[in-house]
This record gives structure tokens, C-alpha cells and sequence, in this order.
């Protein structure tokens, strides 16, 4: 089944999206990308306070110099009742958003044998049931043409010790394709990035989880570390027109880091 005209997804430019996890690294290089196209951005964080929030005050007032329109939105996505109240809040205030960013996540970093209660709730309330959520409180306000990106993880395809999100990202996946197929009638398409080693506040987070990381980076000869404006940029295509015929899909962008 084709995509009818006026199905097909546009140009981003002038268009509304929300990323979550939007304050700091991957998120925020999400942000500041889909300014420079011109795409006005709501930006949700969990606290207005600290860093991430000093960050998100830099990416509006970027946008106000860029002439489009940002601002931003409190929710805890491992809270159901805030992923509510947040998409009741932008009904009021928003007609149309186009696309639906999931960037956020959070983990304990340990092995399952380890886990308690707590680590599976911080494991499943955020990174899949709020983001199943957050796709249930945009459909109302999005229309043909939309589209859903995921952020996920090389961890899906191979075993890291210590990062029970990769169990997650897997999920996430497959989730995106279960998703395609139920909003393909709608004319939004749903796909992922999965993003190797990333250059964020975590990754120096690495060497205590996985002794001899950096030193395993350094003998290798192909750079492996993206910078996040590189997710950026794959997530940036995904929402224009130029992948109209990507659906259901996961985009690797990994610089090769899976092949060895």
C-alpha cells in the first residue's frame, strides 16, 4: 500500500516536533539541528534546574536568533500521570505537532542478576512504557504525514556488560516496526536510529563499567566516537520528505563499530 499524496511526509521547515530528553547531549544536538531546518521544537526535560535546564534555555533563545519558535515542557516519562498531564498541556496549546522525537532513556548500569524492583522500574517506566505513552498522547495532535524516530543503541545487536538498556533498545526495535504497521493507515511513518558510541556526558561513564574501553578505542584503527550532531543529522532526514520511503525501519549509525 502507497502513501497517497497527501500522506506523503514534507519538508520539515515551518513544521512543530517535541524531542524528549531534549536538554542535554543527543537530545540537545536533536534540538539545535531541527532549528537550523527551520522546524519549531518543543523541548522536554524532567527538571528546570541545573545544567540541562541552563542548556535549554541556550537552544530557545538560539531558536528566537535562528526566527523559529522553541520552548519548553516538564514531564517524567517514567511517570505516567506527567506523560499525561504534558500532552493535555500541549493540546491546549498546540494544534498540530509533526513529529515525536524519543530520545530519553535512563538505566542502572549492572548485570540482571543484580536486579531489585527499583532497577526494573527505572529500566521499563521510562524507556518503554513512557515511551509507548508519549506516542499514545501525540497521535491526537498529529496528522498525515507524521512521523516517530526512536533513539537506540548498538546494545541491541551485541552483548555489553553492564547495560541492561540494550534488552530495552532491542524491544524498542521491534516496537518500531509493530508501530509502523499500526499507523500506516494514518500516514505516519515510525523508524529508529541506532547510534554507536556516542560522545555524551555518559560515555567517560564507560571506563568504570567496562575496564580497558578507552584503551580498546585507542588500538583500534577506525574512530569509532560519533559526535551527537551526527545522530542528529540521520534523525533530521528521517522527519524530511528525502525518506518518504523509509518506514518501519532502523537506521544504523555506528561508523562501522559493529562489522569488527
Amino acid at each position: 500500500m502507497e502513501l497517497s499524496e497527501n500522506q506523503v511526509p514534507k519538508n520539515i521547515k515551518g513544521k512543530t516536533a517535541i524531542v524528549t530528553g531534549g536538554s542535554r547531549g543527543i537530545g540537545a544536538a536533536i534540538v539545535k539541528e531541527l532549528i537550523d531546518d527551520g522546524c519549531n521544537v518543543i523541548i522536554n526535560h524532567r527538571r528546570n534546574v541545573g545544567k540541562g535546564a541552563a542548556q535549554v534555555k541556550q537552544l530557545i533563545k538560539y531558536a528566537e536568533e535562528k526566527g523559529v519558535h522553541a520552548c519548553n515542557v516538564l514531564g517524567d516519562l517514567s511517570v505516567r500521570r506527567d506523560v499525561e498531564k504534558m500532552f493535555k498541556n500541549l493540546q491546549n496549546d498546540f494544534q498540530q505537532i509533526d513529529h515525536l522525537i524519543l530520545n530519553a532513556g535512563q538505566t542502572p548500569f549492572k548485570e540482571f542478576q543484580e536486579f531489585n524492583k527499583e532497577d526494573w522500574k527505572i529500566l521499563l517506566n521510562t524507556n518503554l512504557i513512557g515511551n509507548v505513552g508519549c506516542v499514545q498522547g501525540v497521535l491526537p495532535m498529529m496528522q498525515e504525514g507524521g512521523s516517530i524516530v526512536f533513539i537506540t543503541s548498538t546494545g541491541s545487536r551485541r552483548v555489553m556488560p553492564h547495560y541492561p538498556m540494550g534488552v530495552i533498545k532491542a524491544a524498542l526495535e521491534h516496537l518500531v516496526r509493530y508501530l509502523d504497521f499500526e499507523l500506516h493507515s494514518k500516514g505516519i511513518r515510525v523508524n529508529g536510529v541506532c547510534g554507536g558510541l556516542v560522545k555524551t556526558d555518559t560515555f567517560e561513564q564507560l571506563e568504570q563499567v567496562w575496564p580497558g574501553f578507552m584503551q580498546m578505542l585507542e588500538i583500534r584503527k577506525r574512530d569509532f566516537v560519533l559526535d551527537p550532531s551526527e545522530i542528529a543529522s540521520v534523525v533530521s532526514f528521517l522527519c524530511s520528505d528525502k525518506s518518504r520511503a523509509i518506514q518501519g525501519s532502523v537506521i544504523l549509525a555506528d561508523r562501522g563499530i559493529t562489522l569488527e
